[in-house]
């Protein structure tokens, strides 16, 4: 299997909301039945394992490291976007570890799409935060484990912005010099513009998406334009305000000569925040490897290591918090607490007809 183009993990919805509704028949009634879920999975070298992820999302050296540890080649592919992701799950390529965010992985989950994964055959797993030991997306954790963690707010240049109230309206009436971008993403792009509006972060009824649209129609004058290269455009000097996520702040952070001048907003009016995971897929071919994998990533050293490289919080007590406090010491805003997590607004799985109606507020902004 060959390496796809590498995306950001928070990549851009290619083709917008459309391509979303293509995925959507994985999840449905259409998927696998109940049985196929139920496999026992021997936790035990069953092959290489086939990794699908968004890029630089892992420490390559975390990945060499298991490899090294049982014998195995991992053999990378990755999506840049959830509905790139279901496409190729709908299409039938086997895949023994995936990477879904919560909502997708409620759809995999009711379109029983996923293995279950016995939790008690993984060290370290009981260390999980409290809010992930029974989620919102998958009861008793039955078919999945938590990866990360992450929230949505504005990157801005301090040494260039000198005026951020704290309000997701700073996107465009900061003194920014004309340089700010929208996130090249439907989902957060109206999720936002209805929290500006004092609404429910999936308000899909028609008055909302009006004020959404039309909010998002009269900022769109005000920007630079829509990216997800929120690193490129941050480190290049093209964004003095970005929307974007938590981690890429610290990545930004890494790759500039003066990290200080680079902060994290999250915004009064609300705080989009959601959660990664892993997930075994009912068509894998190497699930015990797959469970090794995992384990792995559990370790403490291992994910203190990942998570100073990939600049996402994992949900973990222990090291991995403890790594994720040492990079952010400076700025807390960039963390995700499990405040947040309750505090904050996660995207839901919104029903096909609402779904379409953003996918046309976001089709008409973006061409207007």
């Amino acid at each position: 299997m060959l390496t796809d183009a590498r995306i950001d993990r928070r990549g851009l919805l290619l083709g917008g909301a459309g391509l979303a509704l293509a995925g959507c028949g994985v999840g449905n009634s259409s998927g696998g039945s109940k049985e196929d879920t139920q496999k026992t999975i021997a936790k035990k070298v069953d092959g290489d394992l086939v990794y699908f992820n968004w890029s630089e999302y892992m420490d390559p050296a975390v990945i060499k490291g298991f490899e090294e540890r049982h014998g195995v080649k991992v053999r990378q592919s990755y999506f840049d976007s959830m509905p790139a992701m279901m496409s190729k799950l709908r299409a039938g390529i086997e895949y023994d570890v995936i990477f879904p965010t919560a909502e997708y992985a409620q759809r995999l989950i009711q379109g029983n799409q996923l293995l279950r994964i016995d939790r008690d055959k993984l060290k370290n797993a009981d260390t999980v935060y409290p809010a992930f030991v029974s989620p919102w997306y998958d009861k008793d954790s039955a078919h999945t484990v938590p990866y990360t963690m992450y929230a949505t707010g504005l990157g801005y240049r301090a040494d260039q912005v000198p005026d951020m109230t704290g309000s997701w309206r700073d996107l465009g009436e900061a003194d920014h010099g004309g340089k700010a971008f929208l996130l090249d993403d439907f989902q957060e792009g109206i999720g936002m513009a209805n929290q500006v509006n004092g609404n429910g972060l999936n308000a899909a009824d028609e008055q909302a998406l009006e004020e959404a649209g039309q909010y998002l129609l009269d900022l769109k004058p005000k920007l630079r334009g829509f990216s997800s290269d929120t690193i490129t455009t941050m480190t290049s000097g093209n964004a003095n305000i970005q929307h974007l996520w938590n981690g890429d702040v610290v990545n930004i952070r890494n790759q500039v000569d003066r990290p200080e001048n680079f902060r994290f907003q999250k915004c009064e009016e609300g705080i989009p925040v959601g959660s990664d995971t892993f997930a075994i897929p009912t068509n894998a071919k190497h699930p015990g490897t797959a469970l090794l994998f995992i384990e792995y990533l559990l370790e403490p050293e291992v994910a203190a290591q990942n998570v100073g490289w990939m600049g996402y919080p994992m949900p973990y007590e222990g090291a991995a918090t403890e790594s994720f406090a040492g990079l952010v010491k400076d700025d807390p805003e960039i963390n995700v607490t499990v405040e947040d997590l309750e505090n904050g607004e996660q995207f839901e799985n919104l029903g096909r007809e609402d779904r379409q109606a953003w996918d046309e507020v976001w089709t008409e902004v973006k061409a207007a």
